[in-house]
This record gives C-alpha cells, sequence and structure tokens, in this order.
C-alpha cells in the first residue's frame, strides 16, 4: 500500500516472482446504485459487459470521490494505474536491498580494499573511479536481480483480468481517474493442503467438468483481489482504504467466506492498510530464486472475514 487464464498467469507469475495486490464492478456510469444483477456473479463478463453489482451498492466515505464499475473505455487508465502499483515494487525491493546487511557486507570490503591499496589525497582521482564503479558495478548487480519484477508489470499490462474479474470498479474523483480495483471469487485446488491459502493452491473456478457437462455454479466462497492501486499523487490521503471498504462491502453482500489478498513483504503501506482494516496474514512464501533464498522476501497472503467486518464496521458507525 499487491491470480488463472491469462489473468491467473500473471498470478501465477506473482505467487512465483513475488506477489499480487488489486477492485470491483458494480454501478454502471449512468445507473444509479442500487440495480438489481442480472446476471450470475460467477460469469466471468467481456469487456463490454462487466459483471453487475449487489443489489445494494455500498456508499463511499471520502467526499468527491466516485465509485462506478469498470467499462471498457476505462482499460488505458486503469491499466496504467496497476503497471505503475507492480513498477514501484521494484523500487521498493531496490531500496530494500541498498538497506540490506548482505549489500554492506559485499560493498565495505571492497571499498576497504580500495582505500588501503592507495594513498586516499596522493590518488584521489583513481579511489574515487574504482570506488564509483564498484558501487556502480552492485546497483548493476541489484537491477538485475529485481528485473523479473518489472517483467511482471510487462505481463500484468498485457493480461485481461479487468476484463474478466468478477467485479471491478474505478474511483474518479472530480474527471480523472485515480484508482481501479478487481475481485475475482476463486477455488482452492486441495482444502487439506498444509497451507490451504498458499498462492499455488489457489485456482480459478472451472464451468466445464472434463466430461463437458456444465458445473453448478461456483460457490462465492474466497474472494482474491487481483488489483488494489491508487494514483500515486493520491496515495496516503484515504483513497486506497476507502477502494478496500468498497470491495469489503460488496463481498459481504455476496456472503464470501474470505477475501484474500496477496502482497509482497516489502509493501510495508499496503500491510499498513490491510492490518488497520482488519486483515490478518495467513501464511507467507519465500519468493523463487536469489530474492527468496538469499534476500528472504516473501509473498504474503491476508484473509478477512468480510461478513463480519460489516457487523463490526456497523457497530463502530452507530
Amino acid at each position: 500500500m499487491s491470480a488463472i487464464s491469462v489473468q491467473f498467469k500473471v498470478k501465477r507469475i506473482c505467487s512465483c516472482q513475488f506477489s499480487s495486490i488489486q477492485i470491483l464492478n458494480v454501478m454502471s456510469s449512468t445507473s444509479p446504485p442500487g440495480t438489481t444483477p442480472s446476471t450470475e456473479a460467477n460469469t466471468a463478463p467481456s469487456a463490454t459487459a462487466p459483471a453487475t453489482a449487489p443489489a445494494t451498492a455500498p456508499a463511499t466515505a471520502t467526499k468527491g470521490l466516485l465509485l462506478r464499475r469498470y467499462i471498457a473505455t476505462d482499460r488505458d487508465d486503469a491499466m496504467k494505474i496497476v503497471c505503475e502499483g507492480y513498477a514501484q515494487r521494484r523500487s521498493l525491493a531496490n531500496k530494500s536491498i541498498f538497506y540490506h546487511p548482505y549489500f554492506w557486507v559485499v560493498l565495505a570490503p571492497l571499498l576497504s580494499v580500495v582505500y588501503f591499496q592507495y594513498d586516499f589525497w596522493y590518488d584521489l582521482g583513481t579511489v574515487v573511479l574504482l570506488c564509483s564503479g564498484i558501487v556502480m558495478a552492485l546497483m548493476s548487480l541489484v537491477s538485475r536481480l529485481t528485473e523479473p519484477l518489472q517483467e511482471l508489470a510487462r505481463q500484468v499490462g498485457r493480461g485481461t483480468f479487468l476484463d474478466t474479474a468478477t467485479y471491478a470498479f474505478v474511483a474518479i474523483y472530480g474527471d480523472e481517474l485515480i484508482g481501479v480495483c478487481s475481485m475475482q471469487y476463486v477455488e482452492l485446488a486441495a482444502k487439506d493442503a498444509q497451507d490451504p491459502l498458499a498462492s499455488s493452491n489457489i485456482v480459478l473456478p472451472s464451468d466445464v467438468t472434463a466430461k463437458g457437462k456444465t458445473k453448478k455454479p461456483v460457490k462465492k466462497q474466497y474472494a482474491m483481489l487481483t488489483s488494489w492501486a491508487v494514483l500515486k499523487r493520491y496515495r496516503n490521503v484515504g483513497m486506497g482504504s476507502d477502494l478496500l471498504t468498497y470491495v469489503l462491502k460488496v463481498a459481504a453482500q455476496d456472503k464470501a467466506e474470505s477475501v484474500l489478498v496477496q502482497t509482497m513483504s516489502v509493501e510495508k503501506r499496503a500491510q499498513k492498510t490491510l492490518k488497520r482494516s482488519g486483515f490478518t496474514e495467513v501464511v507467507s512464501m519465500p519468493l523463487q530464486g536469489p530474492l527468496g533464498s538469499i534476500l528472504k522476501f516473501e509473498t504474503e497472503t491476508w484473509s478477512i472475514d468480510p461478513v463480519k467486518w460489516e457487523k463490526e464496521h456497523e457497530k463502530l458507525e452507530e
């Protein structure tokens, strides 16, 4: 404060390389809140016919903030915000590495060798040149380590998860699209798994059986936030919390058992917002590659019971 067909390929990469994170799909741009849904929520909507919302659209807290369902013409602006959020993870990862003890364990001895090898003042030019080269080489190495995060942002930009989400919403402030959030109902591949909410155990519901017979509508049990992002200059003013609150109210109306959010361990602001909203961390998994094995970066899954949250939220508002 980040899961599946084309969308879930992105989700899979999120779980392997770092994580994922995410808002919904109610009120049409021309229809007022309170429209009765006309399609099943588990049916993946097209770009021109997104899924409808629950019967009553929740209100938002921030004055002047309009939430409406995502439509195809929002795609460019919405994807720009989502990709910006994913790209920022790389910046956060780079910063975290620069402050990591291992970085200084490597840098300090190399600088020491240069310092004791040359007369500092007499060979000042050489010392500065060599030290600069060492720092640049290490920065280049850090950039290579976090390159998968940038590649993920590119793949997210080519994804269609906003068009196929169960719910997808955008936040409008004035005339500007400043936030987006999407939610997808998912299933657990193995409910008896050691970590059932681990990203590797979360799969998209299938509408067709192996014999080609249509399955019963998927139970709206687990809702995964597949995007949750706010334009950079509107962060830290409560916009993200409003989007999250809106999603939780929609999930509560659907009687969802749990809303899941995945973050990367370096996303401290997002985690702070989730904790403040009542989410609890249920499972964490190290990233694949040196980011996970050496630097201990993790993908963290957070969960909350939206029905229980709504009851507590109503008590606080009374």
